[in-house]
């Protein structure tokens, strides 16, 4: 019965072009994991505990692994993941109503990942215990599963007690800023904070079947809250351009499905606008659905209008440069509205016109009373701030896991490593 759940998508395809899917009634609020109670907590895990009984932990875990080569490495990997996650939500809401998937911002806690306050008991649990790394605490203890073969809840942090250091808000706040097509910003993303906290909890995590950790669920929902930001940032709510999962990237692409988690025939476009259709969801730091739906014909859904960065490029940045030119830009890969101003101002103050214009290009739209200072002031002056960690590199088994060209993830990887040099060697001061 509850297979039915995704019939309710078929009925978008059915919709005119010219229209588009009607408005949401009703919208829920995915909220910042961290901000909720230990009550709410203890609602998930009651959730996520029915929901194994009934074997649908067993089944987005078993969905995700057996489409695992055509989801990621292409730009399916932000629709298909929205639409998923959406999907886990919808089940989830036939037990609780009230039930939303949280969304977890890894950059809150890039500099030491294992002291997250998601990573405690009374969350997602913290490290798993010797000798198989059984997850023994948070809201999947002791869970035990049977795909692919019958184990425990896995959790290994990658570095033994603690987690490497994973990609600061300014690295995603350039990717946001500058990346003006959806395959240069996917590359970006699955490059950086995709791989670094799938590899940062390893364990189930590290595999194709990571949906069975609820880890990736609220993973995944902040990587669809940065898509959302960053189609509002540049007015790209249908760009979907670059290699699909058969093919050209196409806004009729049917999105990927599995028979154990069906899809009900949902295309690309159902999933492209928060607020409309039965995608009725929006995220507490992001901004609101646009007022009228923006139709396949909206400016940005052109891919062969954008330039994307070239494959034997040594110059990453300057291949994609460019300004954020939508109606409600976020400029920041934090979900923190304080901080956010902080990170805009001090980077506008602190960084030549040569490094905004390359790195953050958003900043370029001008912000009354900041005077920028020229990239000469070094490390002398920011003795007293700490320094950015350099990102790490994703593992050799996890490229190849997914079928990435290694050169190319070790050019985008310079490439974050380049901000945090350029940061770090001038007067900014992170507010992270």
């Amino acid at each position: 019965m509850k297979l039915g759940i995704s019939l309710a998508f078929v009925a978008l395809a059915a919709l005119g072009a010219a229209q588009g899917p009607a408005a949401c009634t009703g919208m829920r609020v995915r909220r910042n994991a961290a901000s909720l109670s230990p009550q709410e907590w203890q609602a998930i895990g009651s959730v996520i505990q029915r929901m194994h009984q009934d074997g649908w932990i067993t089944r987005f875990g078993a969905a995700h692994d057996r489409l695992f080569s055509r989801i990621h490495g292409n730009t399916s990997f932000f629709p298909f993941h929205r639409r998923f996650v959406l999907e886990f939500e919808n089940v989830a809401r036939t037990y609780d109503p009230n039930f939303t998937v949280p969304y977890w911002d890894a950059t809150e806690s890039f500099r030491n990942p294992a002291a997250d306050p998601l990573l405690t008991a009374g969350c997602l649990g913290t490290n798993g215990q010797a000798p198989n790394q059984c997850l023994a605490d948070g809201i999947q203890a002791n869970m035990q599963l049977s795909y692919p073969n019958a184990h425990c809840l896995r959790r290994r942090f990658n570095g033994g007690n603690t987690i490497n250091a994973w990609y600061a808000p300014e690295i995603i706040s350039s990717y946001m800023q500058r990346d003006t097509s959806l395959a240069s910003f996917r590359e970006d993303i699955e490059y950086s904070i995709h791989g670094a906290v799938h590899l940062g909890l390893s364990g189930d995590m590290d595999s194709g079947y990571a949906a069975q950790d609820f880890s990736f669920m609220v993973h995944h929902a902040n990587l669809d809250r940065l898509w959302w930001d960053w189609q509002n940032t540049h007015g790209s709510f249908m760009m979907y351009d670059g290699t699909g999962s058969n093919g050209p990237a196409s806004l009729t692409d049917v999105i990927l499905d599995d028979s154990s988690v069906p899809f009900g025939g949902s295309t690309v476009e159902s999933v492209m606008v928060l607020g409309y259709g039965n995608v009725c969801y929006n995220y507490d730091s992001s901004p609101s659905p646009p007022q009228s739906y923006p139709g396949a014909g909206a400016a940005g859904s052109n891919a062969a209008a954008t330039q994307q960065p070239a494959a034997n490029s040594s110059d990453r940045a300057a291949t994609n440069a460019g300004p954020a030119t939508g109606p409600n830009p976020v400029l920041s890969g934090s979900s923190d509205m304080a901080n956010r101003l902080l990170e805009t101002s001090r980077l506008q103050s602190s960084l030549g016109s040569d490094f905004v214009n390359r790195f953050f290009p958003g900043l370029g739209r001008g912000f009354p009373g900041f005077r920028r200072r020229e990239y000469q002031e070094k490390k002398e002056k920011c003795v007293r701030s700490k320094p950015l960690p350099y990102p790490p590199r994703l593992t050799p088994d996890w490229i190849k896991m997914h079928g990435f060209d290694p050169e190319r993830v070790e050019m985008f990887h310079r490439d974050a490593c380049e901000i945090v040099e350029v940061l770090n060697n001038s007067t900014y001061k992170s507010p992270y």
